[in-house]
């Protein structure tokens, strides 16, 4: 490639913006980022006006006003796409074997060199086979899991999802905590567990829980720019939420974020 590297970011928080622009000027590819997009309404705006297209965008999945697959399944792009995400769980299996790559923040440089590189050699990949994938996986219609039965002595209980306050791990035994204080032990195992509750209710907080927005009592502040959950009931352990996710968890708590599986 005789020209820069032309990049268009779509990041709503602006220093991982600007960590990820550093990391760019790194590479022993020229890059030169043409524009910062920090929103879904902005990236419409954008695309559809006569710009200049970039080579490539690298592209946040959860944005302040919603998912930035909005921006894609709405107009029509041949670019490539590297996207980030705070959580790993967060769509992944959707793009991992279509998108050029995805990047887990926080992003290192290891890592974004591997991704430019990829996208170096392929070239000829289009996007509107990612575009398929997006309509066929990503936007399909889920349905969630509703309800448990779950074992209590020598009987089967049926509760409802949303009477879940939390799931958490111990001991590698894994418990649903009921909002009315009751626990059970569940056979599941929490990553099985995030593929069947709605994203839009209950989001894995780390290695160790997943929460319901219902059971998030208050947020508060913990060492090196994390926060705590307390939540009712309480939990057995503190739930710790990393410095890469705050933002994010705020705004969900608060919902003020659209989430599509």
């Amino acid at each position: 490639m005789d020209h820069p590297l032309k990049i268009v970011i779509v990041e709503d928080e602006p220093a991982a913006a600007s960590q990820l622009q550093f990391l760019l000027g790194q590479l022993e590819t020229p890059v030169e980022v043409i524009h910062i997009i920090e929103g879904v309404e902005e990236g419409l705006a954008w695309f559809q006006q006569n710009n200049t297209m970039p080579d490539l965008i690298l592209s946040d999945i959860q944005l302040s006003d919603g998912v930035s697959f909005e921006i894609y399944e709405k107009i029509t792009l041949e670019t490539p796409i590297i996207f980030t995400t705070a959580f790993d769980e967060y769509a992944i299996r959707a793009f991992k074997l279509n998108s050029i790559d995805y990047l887990l923040k926080p992003i290192d440089q290891e890592a974004l060199t591997t991704a430019i590189q990829k996208f170096k050699n392929q070239q000829l990949y289009h996007y509107s086979q990612l575009q398929s994938l997006l309509a066929q996986q990503a936007f399909m219609a889920k349905n969630y899991r509703q309800s448990f039965l779950v074992k209590f002595r020598d009987k089967l209980l049926p509760i409802k999802t949303e009477d879940f306050a939390f799931f958490y791990i111990d001991q590698g035994i894994v418990y649903g905590q009921l909002l009315d204080g009751k626990k059970y032990s569940l056979e599941f195992k929490l990553e099985d567990l995030e593929q069947q509750l709605d994203p839009a209710y209950f989001v894995r907080a780390n290695r160790q829980f997943i929460l319901s927005r219902d059971s998030v009592v208050t947020i508060e502040s913990y060492p090196h720019s994390r926060v705590n959950i307390q939540t009712q009931p309480k939990a057995p352990s503190d739930i710790v939420i990393s410095k890469e996710k705050v933002t994010w968890f705020k705004k969900w708590v608060a919902n003020q974020v659209t989430i599509k599986a």
